[in-house]
């Protein structure tokens, strides 16, 4: 039986405020989601990291992640580091499936957004 979760990947900053705002996220989605189990991670400056955020939910008995990057661009972030890493800690859990998605990208619901931060909606 697959027991899923959903990883939350996020930059990571030196600012605090920035795991704040990311906890703000977390809320709203285990409010709106509240039958998934939702964990977030950070790729540098900040923890917890991807690895031990995976670590965490392997402990939990979660043999499914869908993982998703909190990101706009898709950098080299996107491209190279994050799949590298998720690489790594699958060949250590084998039985572990990782589903990395798409990040963010364009997406019109951003662009109403921005119209709406500018006055302008």
């Amino acid at each position: 039986m697959k027991r899923e979760a959903i990883l939350i990947i996020a930059h990571g900053s030196k600012v605090k405020e920035t795991d704040q705002i990311m906890e703000q996220y977390m809320k709203a989605l285990r409010h709106k989601d509240s039958e998934m189990r939702y964990e977030k991670c950070y790729l540098q400056l900040m923890e917890p990291s991807l690895d031990s955020a995976i670590e965490l939910l392997v402990a939990e008995g979660i043999n499914k992640i869908i993982a998703f990057p909190f990101f706009l661009f898709n950098g080299n972030h996107i491209r190279e580091d994050i799949p590298m890493e998720i690489t790594k800690i699958s060949e250590r859990h084998p039985n572990l499936e990782i589903q990395f998605l798409d990040n963010i990208g364009f997406d019109d619901q951003l662009v109403e957004v921005i119209l709406e931060r500018l006055g302008r909606s």
